[in-house]
């Protein structure tokens, strides 16, 4: 691919994607602080029961709550608007050639965006319950949200045309992020459940991540880079596996938008 045809792919993504963020929060009075507001009114619920009345003694538990629900927003949003894509820009498909990656990338941008602006309340929490990452913590958890949103993008590769034919995908993915919240590690510790249980919640890609990402975070530590390198060799196959399921799905698909 050269460069006219890498530069024109994203402009065209940056240009949905801003497309998106003001369809999106269009006629609404509060617009983009519903981004902040969202996961911090469910943060604030959670602290106030959990950390009064379960988790006292867990330290540092407020912070362990809100990385956990911040990269959970991450997941749920992108993976949800992944899948949606296509349905959401079928007028768009009918008019004109655009690859349909490219559609489901501009849709999940919004979504990072929406998690780089709740990073800016995570760092003001870290910094007043004097936490302090150091560079290289921060950039392994760099790693974790990179893999995060290829997860995402994993399951909107598979789960975008497969939506535009089976419409109950939605309900039934929301249903399957109900179950998936509560089996990760993020209302309670890992270490809460009994080990039989963990590996049971490990089998949750999302548990890895998000565990990870608060031992790097807040205990200044590093979780076994064995498990992360097992983690990264299954996903990179299981990725381009997506790419070459929408390829294979592009076919017909437009006339059944």
């Amino acid at each position: 691919m050269n460069y006219k045809k890498r530069r024109h792919y994203w402009d065209t993504i940056w240009m949905l994607a801003k497309t998106d963020l003001k369809m999106r929060y269009q006629g609404s009075w509060l617009g983009a602080v519903w981004v902040f507001l969202k996961p911090f009114c469910l943060f604030l619920v959670l602290n106030f029961v959990f950390s009064n009345l379960f988790f006292k003694d867990n330290p540092h538990y407020t912070i362990r709550l809100l990385v956990g629900l911040i990269l959970w927003s991450f997941f749920s949003e992108a993976t949800t608007v992944g899948m949606n894509s296509l349905l959401s820009k079928a007028n768009i498909l009918k008019k004109i050639y655009i690859p349909l990656w490219l559609i489901i990338i501009s849709s999940t941008i919004h979504s990072a965006l929406a998690f780089f602006f709740n990073l800016v309340i995570l760092f003001i929490f870290l910094f007043a319950y004097n936490v302090f990452p150091g560079i290289l913590q921060l950039s392994v958890f760099l790693i974790y949200v990179i893999l995060i949103y290829g997860i995402s993008l994993t399951y909107s590769f598979f789960a975008a045309p497969l939506y535009v034919r089976f419409r109950d995908l939605n309900q039934i993915w929301e249903v399957l992020l109900g179950v998936l919240f509560y089996a990760s590690p993020i209302i309670y510790p890992i270490t809460a459940v009994p080990p039989h249980v963990q590996t049971l919640l490990y089998l949750n890609p999302m548990t890895l991540l998000i565990e990870h990402s608060k031992v790097v975070l807040i205990d200044h530590g590093f979780a076994r880079f064995d498990h992360l390198l097992i983690f990264i060799g299954i996903l990179i196959p299981v990725f381009f596996g997506s790419l070459w399921f929408l390829k294979k799905s592009t076919k017909n698909l437009i006339e059944s938008i």
